[in-house]
């Protein structure tokens, strides 16, 4: 039996009841099963593409309190914010990583070094606990010796403080799918939504779900559905025809980002000239310059940076880090994601709100989520949890906050939360390298080992996956075998880090696709069409050049 017979008869994506179904396998919806699952309600969770498709893997990569809301006196949204923001460093230290911030001020900011450090004190005094880095207003000789690349004319001083980078949103969110999963949850990538159906009474009972890879067509049968698909929320509603608020809940946002060669070590938080902020981020080998905020109304699955977008992030970047290299001609490759706002009507794109909503109709059967935030995603799940527990009649607590998201699925009170582990046993032992082990720590958590054993014993599982790429053999069989990865941009760009890397995969796509081929059952012509579905993929990250 090939690998592909096992992975299609094992989905069993067939025809059930459950207490609900979750729309979406996004971070949202990710966390929305792992909250229910945990506390032991049936449910099952399709998305139409794969995991983290959409706007999860196309995000300033950023878990932060929001400095700026306070601009907005939302100070309820930056409390819980930069709650979860503590909670997310403890429950997954391996992906979730403290970021310093400098926010430059010059001359002719529109943001003055008094506001910066009001706004700075204010959110020094909502974050809890005080076992961290403070806060700190820095003057210009200081914050040049920090990061020379900051342009020094005009400089008055910065703002100096720490958020957090989270460095594989792809991967945080495929672990919230995997512990969903181990706590008896149904768990389906490529498995579309075509209609949300009723019951005799007219009342909302479940879906008709077509999985994308068999062609075969399911009933799931759901006292509650939740709406977690993001941008294509009104869609769903539309599909489902539930309108009781209206046609539109959500307002669609574009953001891009462009990656360029690495400029700071710093993230600085960019004050433009028309109001905005953006960020460069140090991320990898690479500066992530982002991000845009503005309306958009075109194809979903189509979305792209452009050559104007582009040229505005850069010329905006380039007034605080001016190097040579922040040109268009520079940018390895760009992304382009929509953001799921809650829907105001006449507010400036970049004024929406971004506090997450629960929209209740069809009397609390279908809920439809807005305004998700990466940061926020744990305690809005736990919200859907406490309200679905509530329909359901069982009161069962939520648990999100305690069990760790490395594989392990632990009491976080037990475990001593550090971004690294010493790999120096597995070194000696496994003979991979350090920057290998490393790797596999920031991908998998403290679930690493078991890659490490796999690569012994697995027909070449500790050779290199790319040339230019540390990841290696044993992860491709630990994607197919159990982490639902399908094609090869699952495996490029949402299981590993190869396909965001400087060589965007290009370099192996190739050689992955016939292990894939080989590991799969795959035809000739199967194997051709995932190179080209991946080559339009990179394409797509660099059309802003035509």
């Amino acid at each position: 039996m090939t690998s592909t017979t096992r992975s299609v008869s094992t989905r069993q994506l067939e025809d059930g009841d459950y207490d609900v179904v979750v729309v979406g396998g996004g971070i949202a919806g990710a966390g929305v099963a792992r909250d229910l699952a945990l506390r032991g309600i049936a449910v099952a969770l399709v998305e139409k593409a794969d995991f983290a498709y959409g706007t999860t893997s196309r995000s300033s990569k950023l878990i932060h309190g929001g400095l700026r809301y306070l601009e907005f006196f939302d100070f309820g949204l930056v409390r819980e914010s930069l709650r979860e923001r503590e909670t997310l460093r403890r429950l997954a230290p391996h992906v979730v990583k403290p970021l310093p911030f400098l926010v430059p001020i010059y001359r002719e900011s529109s943001r003055g070094l008094i506001k910066v450090r009001i706004g700075l004190a204010i959110y020094d005094l909502l974050t809890p606990g005080r076992d961290r880095e403070r806060y700190r207003v820095l003057k210009p000789i200081d914050v040049l010796s920090l990061e020379p690349a900051i342009r020094a004319e005009g400089l008055r001083g910065a703002g100096y403080y720490f958020d957090d980078l989270l460095v594989l949103p792809e991967r945080f969110c495929l672990e919230n799918v995997l512990s969903a999963v181990r706590h008896g949850a149904r768990c389906f990538n490529y498995a579309e939504v075509e209609e949300v159906g009723r019951d005799g009474r007219g009342r909302i009972a479940g879906v008709r779900v077509r999985d994308l890879l068999t062609n075969h067509v399911v009933g799931l049968g759901a006292r509650i559905v939740v709406n977690a698909t993001g941008p294509w929320v009104d869609q769903l509603r539309a599909r489902a025809g539930v309108s009781e608020r209206g046609p539109h809940i959500v307002r669609t946002t574009k953001g891009i980002h462009c990656l360029l060669p690495r400029f700071t070590d710093r993230a600085v938080y960019h004050s433009t000239g028309d109001g905005r902020m953006i960020f460069v981020i140090p991320w990898r080998q690479f500066s992530l310059v982002g991000t845009t905020d503005t309306d958009f109304d075109g194809d979903l699955d189509r979305v792209h940076a452009t050559s104007a977008e582009v040229a505005y992030l850069l010329e905006e970047a380039c007034k605080a880090v001016p190097d040579r290299r922040l040109t268009a001609e520079h940018v390895a490759y760009t992304y382009a994601g929509v953001r799921p706002l809650t829907y105001e009507e006449g507010a400036r794109a970049s004024d929406v709100s971004r506090a997450h909503k629960v929209i209740a109709e069809e009397h609390g059967r279908f809920l439809s989520i807005t305004g998700t935030k990466l940061t926020c995603y744990r305690s809005l799940a736990a919200s859907v949890g406490d309200r679905v527990a509530r329909v359901l009649g069982c009161a069962r607590p939520g648990r999100t906050d305690r069990l760790t998201l490395d594989g392990l699925d632990e009491d976080v009170t037990a475990v001593e939360a550090r971004a690294w582990l010493d790999v120096s046993a597995e070194m000696a032992a496994s003979g991979l390298p350090r920057e290998t082990l490393e790797m596999l720590v920031e991908t998998y958590g403290r679930g690493y080992r078991r890659v490490v054993e796999l690569a012994g014993k697995v027909p070449a599982g500790a050779e290199p996956l790319c040339p230019g790429n540390p990841e290696i053999v044993a992860q491709l069989h630990v994607a197919l075998d159990d982490e639902m990865a399908v094609s090869l941009q699952d495996v490029l760009l949402r299981r590993t880090g190869i396909g965001t890397s400087p060589c965007l995969g290009l370099d192996c796509a190739e050689s992955i696709a016939g292990r894939m081929g080989e590991l799969l059952g795959w035809s000739p012509r199967r194997a051709a069409a995932e190179l080209d579905a991946y080559h339009a993929q990179v394409a797509r990250s660099r059309r802003f050049r035509a």
